[in-house]
């Protein structure tokens, strides 16, 4: 039985949700809406904070590295960490991974060993796909596949989000938030309708006295003529008043509260409400963004970055270990790195070489040797200090 074997689908009645699942006891949706991982997509804000954490974590460069004498060292890629697959790109693989994992809250991927002891090949498992899931008796978890296959935690590798003790499957962020989706999508629904429908009149001309159908269409077919994209005084007569339709208090609340969605939703990832064009009333300067973008990779992407790099790592030699190269997120501006760099250099931290390297610039004859200040010797030299 092939594992990529294409299954029986059949279609669900939308009174039921996408596991096949009727009651629901914890995580209500009392907007009527049918919140499933495609719908989730309609609300701007779950699809730009989860497609955001993707991007990030999937654009960062994965280095392979070793620990020998307490010093991490780099090793060659091993190709099956540059295309994972015969049909994706490593970006793609650790960018359906993340999405996995701020969806459904679980990630599950296919990396079969092989006697060298790195896996031959690593794949993605949709998280609806795993029907079952059990511990055998030699203390590994069995896996059921929808198509009835069977595989064990040796080949299969799963990463949670949030997992409560005693507990073999994280929480969903899109079951939790189904209200909060749900919500944002009733609203949608409803602007477009305003809109498409086009059921309320930009403004009404009024009379007291009773006029014919004929009347009424020849008083608003001349309004309109005289007035469409004109700004002329107007002239009324015989008690004609013009009022205009204008928002009412109501949807200018509703307004507000597909803003407060979206900080709801930015709140649950914790991305800062700029990155995903949200409104909160916090003003933002350079200094506060570029420390807010800091602060992006150490509360937002690092604890994903450790949950990736902990299960390809499992995969791997015991004394290997793969880790994401967040520097290009965390780099500073030019002039900061300049004074930092000429600070290391002259207190004998860094050769010249090395800060060249970070600025990725070829190095020169000499620049591997640490300085020191000008009143000690060059460090590691033969040089002896003048004598006084």
């Amino acid at each position: 039985m092939s594992l990529w074997r294409n299954t029986e689908r059949r279609a669900l009645p939308t009174s039921l949700d996408p596991y096949q699942i009727t009651a629901r006891p914890y995580f209500n949706n009392w907007s009527s809406e049918i919140v499933t991982e495609m719908t989730a997509f309609a609300s701007s804000a779950l699809l730009g904070a989860t497609n955001l954490l993707a991007d990030s974590i999937a654009s960062m460069p994965l280095e392979l590295t070793t620990e020998r004498a307490g010093r991490i060292e780099r090793l060659p890629t091993p190709s099956v960490l540059m295309k994972p697959n015969s049909h994706q790109t490593m970006f793609e693989f650790i960018h359906q991974t993340m999405l996995a994992l701020a969806i459904h809250g679980n990630a599950y991927i296919y990396a079969p060993q092989t006697t060298g002891g790195l896996p031959s090949e690593m794949r993605n498992i949709h998280p609806r796909d795993i029907k079952g899931q059990e511990y055998s008796d030699d203390g590994s978890i069995q896996y059921t596949l929808r198509n009835k296959t069977v595989l064990t935690s040796k080949d299969l590798r799963a990463i949670h989000w949030l997992l409560l003790p005693n507990q073999m499957v994280g929480i969903s962020p899109l079951e939790a938030m189904r209200n909060t989706i749900g919500m944002s999508i009733a609203m949608d629904r409803f602007l477009s309708q305003f809109y498409g429908e086009g059921g309320t009149p930009s403004s009404v001309l009024e009379t007291d006295t009773t006029i014919t159908s004929e009347q009424a269409q020849l008083l608003r077919d001349t309004w309109a003529d005289s007035h469409t994209r004109q700004r002329k005084p107007a002239v009324l007569t015989g008690g004609l008043k013009w009022r205009s339709i204008t928002t009412s208090a109501a949807d200018m609340q509703m307004l507000e509260h597909r803003e407060a969605i979206v900080r709801d939703i930015s709140r649950v990832y914790r991305i800062p409400l700029h990155l995903i064009n949200g409104t909160g009333g916090d003003s933002q300067t350079y200094q506060n963004i570029e420390s807010a973008g800091v602060n992006f990779v150490r509360y937002t992407l690092l604890p994903f970055m450790r949950r990736l790099e902990d299960a390809i790592s499992e995969m791997l030699p015991l004394t290997q270990r793969v880790r994401f190269n967040a520097d290009e997120f965390q780099r500073a501006d030019l002039m900061t790195r300049v004074k930092a760099q000429q600070l290391q250099i002259m207190s004998g931290t860094m050769s010249p070489n090395e800060a060249r390297q970070q600025e990725n610039r070829e190095p020169y004859d000499g620049g591997d040797q640490f300085v020191a200040p000008s009143s000690t010797p060059v460090v590691g030299s033969d040089a002896t200090p003048p004598e006084k």
